[in-house]
């Protein structure tokens, strides 16, 4: 199918077919394929294995355990485009989290074409043959509906991205099974991701009516199920669902400073949903100051049953410090104050594609404020 390339929130919106509800990868049962290979981290269980066995019991199914250990990078990656080569697959699934997800997107491009060169390689000019399904294990990521496979530049240290909306999978499989045993405190940063993919979104200057509709309902069920932790079991399919809201507001709508400043941190041990949690308050904060930006916070907050911004900041606040994120808050003003020195951290916020959407121009001076004055 084609699709519309360099184009976000002004002229497209283009999502795949969801599949939901629990045992809900079995509606791949009809799907048209006959090598199957299944690119899947260390959580994966044995039960999950033999679900997709029957499903695909006449079809020839590998199972193919990532190459690469935690963000992908690019040498990483070699491992499984050498198997994804010698199995010669018409279908890829991806179970797991992030970037178990964005790993597979890039091993799914390499194994296709090979001559690819980051920046310089013509994405629109690329088209896939194989098919490509994902499965996400975690709420918040966003990367199962996103065009963007994000991977760490080991060279640069910092977090990089190729950006194609064929790249974005022709299915999801929304399974409540796949997230619901994982760790609370993985379960709170991932939905608190999901929380800044829709805030930050809303006030993007890609901002548009359809985004601002799955913002608003995302955040409502993700504050509610929040709630939820003290008051009765939580709705994984809701949470999914909100999570997946995050996803299609950040893909088009792009995201801003929190994910920008938090996209540099992983290789100074903060996992993103955590640097997210830590960084979204003082972002909302600073940007408050702009008349207009300060309106669309408000505007979400009540569409959302939150009673104004400080209520949404102390919100991520609170949800932070029960999760036992909020307690590497001086952690991070440290490490942010150290990198402050370095010109190269100045500039990978600044030129983060992640973080184009900031309703503030990202400046140097808007970095040293957002360290100082509101963390």
């Amino acid at each position: 199918m084609w699709k519309p390339q360099s184009i976000y929130s002004d002229y497209l919106l283009y999502q795949p077919a969801v599949l939901f509800g629990r045992n809900s990868i079995s509606g791949l049962a009809s799907y048209p394929c006959a090598r199957v290979a299944v690119i899947c981290g260390s959580s994966l269980r044995n039960e999950d294995r033999e679900v997709l066995q029957r499903i695909f019991r006449r079809k020839s199914l590998h199972f193919l355990r990532r190459s690469w250990e935690g963000e992908p990078d690019l040498e990483g990656l070699r491992g499984t485009i050498s198997d994804l080569e010698n199995i010669k697959p018409d279908t890829i699934i991806a179970i797991g989290g992030g970037s178990v997800i964005d790993g597979a997107k890039l091993c799914r491009l390499y194994y296709e074409f090979p001559f690819f060169k980051i920046n310089e390689t013509r994405l629109s000019q690329l088209a896939f043959k194989t098919r490509f399904v994902a499965a996400p294990t975690t709420v918040g990521s966003g990367t199962e509906v996103s065009s963007a496979a994000v991977f760490i530049d080991r060279e640069n240290g910092r977090k990089e991205m190729v950006v194609s909306h064929d790249l974005q999978p022709s299915v999801v499989a929304l399974d409540p099974g796949y997230v619901e045993n994982a760790p609370e405190t993985v379960i709170t940063a991932s939905m608190l991701d999901a929380v800044g993919h829709l805030v930050e979104g809303y006030v993007s200057v890609m901002k548009n009516d359809f985004a601002d509709v799955y913002a608003e309902k995302g955040l409502e069920i993700l504050v509610r199920e929040f709630q939820k932790s003290h008051s009765g079991p939580r709705d994984y399919q809701k949470i999914q669902f909100a999570g997946y809201l995050g996803g299609l507001v950040q893909n088009h709508c792009i995201v801003g400073a929190a994910h920008a400043v938090a996209h540099q941190l992983t290789a100074y041990g903060f996992s993103h949903g955590e640097a997210v949690a830590l960084l979204l308050p003082g972002v909302i904060r600073l940007n408050s100051r702009c008349p207009e930006t300060k309106e669309r916070y408000t505007r979400l907050c009540s569409a959302a049953g939150i009673e104004g911004i400080e209520a949404l900041t102390a919100f991520i606040e609170e949800r932070s410090a029960a999760s036992g994120i909020l307690e590497r808050k001086s952690e991070l003003r440290r490490t942010l104050n150290e990198l402050m020195e370095e010109n190269q951290f100045i500039s990978n916020v600044i030129d983060d594609r992640g973080g184009k959407g900031n309703p503030v121009p990202i400046t140097e001076k808007y970095i040293g404020e957002l360290v100082e004055k509101f963390l």
